[in-house]
């Protein structure tokens, strides 16, 4: 299970410096602190996902990226507000974070 979650982790990150190259041609440079950080926040999470500081920590990141994509379809309801969604976005925003963090919460029974 922590290779599963490594690798996991590992896509995230990824898929996230991945989207960050768009974010800095359409926004500059300075809107990418952020991105890069999560993105090695990420990494060093993968890194040490068999410790338990790290599982309780991914837990906490993927809850907060599954809160805020609820967040982001509640305000979608607003009509001034639009909340596309696509699959690319509920794979990555949902799913992935979703799995994480049932895998770091199997992890820390399993313990």
């Amino acid at each position: 299970m922590e290779r599963v979650a490594r690798s996991l982790l590992t896509m995230q990150a990824a898929l996230e410096l991945t989207a960050t190259l768009g974010l800095a041609l359409l926004s500059g440079p300075l809107a990418t602190i952020g991105p890069l950080l999560h993105a090695a926040f990420l990494l060093v999470l993968a890194a040490k996902v068999h410790r338990r500081w790290a599982q309780y920590a991914v837990i906490a990141a993927e809850g907060l990226a599954l809160a805020g994509f609820e967040l982001q379809q509640l305000l979608g309801l607003l009509p001034q507000l639009d909340a596309t969604v696509n699959l690319a976005g509920l794979l990555t925003t949902l799913a992935l974070p979703a799995v994480l963090a049932v895998l770091a919460v199997r992890l820390l029974v399993h313990r």
